[in-house]
């Protein structure tokens, strides 16, 4: 493990430096595995399970397709490299390589939240169009986009708290910084578009006062972020700890008045054939998302045990079933967009919840 340019060959590396790399390595790819299962859980409880149906729009406010064709398309290609994916996580992590079963293992995240994203509008836009069915009325606020970034912020708060001094990086706390800036960004522009078009006088003020709270919070915490990295101490690390707990807070108070009834529209009214559209989609959709958090949680259970355990060949079997169960949950899913129905028209026994 020592670098071309170390003199060192491989056989004069002490075991010791290649076990605690090896352990960081884990360590790693178990933290990634638990901010990975918390995203796909929230992006399915918002989208899969919700008992109200809407569009899915982007951080700019715009529906993620036009056309229920070019949604149906789009999940296609995702679920072709989400196969690709889940091969080459199981390929790595068979040569031992961590760090890269990681990094498969985000873009793996990614590309469920995607693939979510473009299932739910699909569903949204099909029972729609069916005879007898009402589409949702667009409130002041969009509850997907503003709780998506209230999870990012919690997420991105919780990495300064659990990661230690040696490891919080320049790069590491760089990205940490542009992840905050950028959802409350989000966040403000929604709130103050929101605060804009409100008729009621106290929602008004209380979406400006919200933000102002918010971005308090926000320049305190950037501040410690940025004398972390100029003189890292734990003294300034804590500081962060200390200071994103109000952050946190202000975020949690402004989504949760953002997200009250009065200010989300309504939903879309579905008639018995609407809704059957709906939950042929949903559920195929559900099926990819169970799998990949059960291949996210298995990931985690080999991260944390020794290759020796007794334990190892039932998690490894237990990952291939997952994979195994991925695959079948896009063809699932394919079939159910291109034929707008599907055999199994609901999410697996104990989907209800991906908990």
């Amino acid at each position: 493990m020592a670098s071309s340019g170390s003199g060192k060959s491989d056989s004069e590396v002490q075991p010791s430096n290649i076990l605690s790399g090896s352990l960081q390595q884990r360590k790693r790819l178990s933290s990634i595995c638990d901010s990975c299962k918390s995203k796909m859980q929230l992006v399915a409880d918002l989208l899969l399970l919700s008992s109200e149906t809407r569009p899915v729009v982007t951080a700019d406010g715009q529906q993620v397709a036009e056309t229920f064709d070019k949604c149906r398309d789009t999940v296609i290609a995702r679920t072709k490299e989400l196969s690709i994916i889940t091969h080459d996580i199981q390929s790595q992590l068979n040569m031992g390589k961590f760090v890269e079963v990681g990094d498969r293992l985000v873009e793996m995240g990614d590309l469920v939240v995607s693939l979510t994203e473009f299932s739910a509008h699909a569903a949204y836009l099909a029972a729609v169009e069916t005879p007898g069915s009402q589409p949702a009325v667009p409130g002041l606020v969009d509850r997907y986009k503003v709780t998506r970034c209230r999870h990012e912020v919690e997420q991105t708060c919780s990495v300064l708290r659990l990661t230690s001094l040696a490891d919080l990086t320049p790069q590491l706390l760089l990205e940490v910084s542009q992840n905050i800036l950028r959802n409350l960004t989000t966040l403000t522009d929604a709130s103050s578009l929101a605060s804009e078009k409100s008729k009621d006088r106290f929602a008004k003020e209380q979406f400006k006062a919200s933000v102002k709270c918010m971005s308090t919070s926000a320049t305190a915490l950037l501040a410690c972020v940025k004398e972390v990295k100029t003189c890292p101490s734990e003294l300034s690390r804590n500081r962060c700890v200390l200071f994103s707990g109000p952050l946190v807070q202000a975020v949690h108070a402004l989504v949760g008045f953002a997200t009250e009834p009065q200010f989300l529209g309504k939903p879309a009214a579905l008639s018995p054939e609407g809704k059957a559209v709906q939950t042929a989609v949903l559920g195929g959709a559900m099926s990819v998302v169970s799998a990949c958090v059960l291949l996210t949680q298995g990931l985690r259970d080999i991260s944390q045990h020794p290759e020796n355990s007794a334990q190892m060949p039932g998690y490894r079997e237990r990952l291939r079933n997952s994979a195994c169960a991925v695959s079948d949950g896009c063809t699932l899913l394919s079939q159910a967009l291109r034929e707008r129905s599907s055999p199994r028209t609901l999410p697996p026994v104990n989907s209800h919840s991906v908990n």
